[in-house]
């Protein structure tokens, strides 16, 4: 039995699961499996061994003690039981309590503050743009957001919060977000084509695809600012999808479109520049037919 258990703990490990969903698998498992220390101890009263019979029934009513614990906190709203003796524990042998599933959410969410760029910018250096998005654009993204999810890079799961969670704050006006905090893509640059700033992006540069255009950048409209600054798209972050909001009793969740916010860095261009170019390229042409008439 311990070892069909150890088995299924190894199998679990390979599922990404919900932290709630493994909980709820785990106590269910071992719930079951506490039943087995009950047929041992009887198999031990049976050939006359008390003693070991006695101490495999003290086993049982203590494991089944705190798998009612667990049912209660995993399958409950109310996760609490007049006979939890957890405080009395924690306060006698100084121990610091861990919500599991809190744990998790925090977890993901100190994973947020790693934001993906294109360099290192000053913060002065950054201009406000608007991006506009096309039936063909939120079709793209629906389609990144679904394969970034494939291969684990994201997870749609609102941060492995439950909805008794999720209805406290979308009561309190904090309406949640199945992919939690802005996810920056893993792939993203800024092309100049056919009188469009457009942003691309995707897995990796092999299958970019065009994900938004740049309306304005700053108060300019965007080409009109392509030719004052030279333009760089420092972040892109996966912001919108689906959100949980507050219904009479539960939540209930309203699908919306996935969305880009985006950072654009700036520097102006300078005469100086454009002029000495001309001046090489003016400079080139005449070494150019010297060295045709030579021939």
């Amino acid at each position: 039995m311990v070892s069909i258990l150890s088995m299924i703990n190894s199998y679990l490990s390979y599922i990404n699961l919900n932290v709630k969903i493994k909980n709820q698998v785990y106590t269910t498992l071992a719930t079951i499996g506490n039943f087995y220390l009950l047929y041992v101890s009887y198999r031990f009263f049976v050939n006359g061994f008390i003693v070991r019979g006695l101490l495999f029934i003290l086993a049982f009513l203590v494991i089944a003690y705190f798998a009612y614990l667990n049912i209660l906190y995993y399958f409950t709203k109310d996760k609490k039981s007049r006979y939890d003796i957890s405080p009395w524990i924690e306060k006698t042998f100084h121990l610091t309590p861990k919500d599991p599933l809190t744990e998790a959410a925090k977890k993901k969410a100190s994973q947020v503050g790693f934001v993906q760029t294109n360099g290192i910018f000053k913060n002065e250096d950054f201009l406000p743009a608007e991006v506009k998005f096309d039936t063909q654009a939120k079709e793209n993204l629906e389609k990144l957001v679904k394969s970034l999810v494939q291969v684990g890079y994201l997870s749609l799961d609102y941060d492995g919060q439950s909805d008794e969670v999720l209805f406290k704050l979308a009561k309190q006006g904090q309406a949640q977000r199945a992919l939690g905090q802005p996810k920056a893509l893993p792939y993203f640059e800024l092309v100049s084509s056919e009188k469009k700033l457009l942003i691309y992006g995707g897995l990796n540069q092999m299958e970019k695809m065009v994900l938004g255009e740049i309306t304005t950048v700053g108060l300019m409209p965007a080409l009109e600012a392509y030719k004052t600054y030279h333009l760089y798209l420092a972040t892109a972050m996966i912001t919108g999808g689906p959100v949980k909001v507050a219904g009479r009793v539960d939540v209930i969740e309203k699908v919306e479109p996935y969305r880009l916010e985006i950072q654009v860095a700036y520097r102006k261009r300078s005469q100086a520049q454009s002029k000495s170019s001309v001046s090489v390229s003016a400079q080139a042409t005449p070494t150019y037919r010297r060295r045709r008439h030579q021939k």
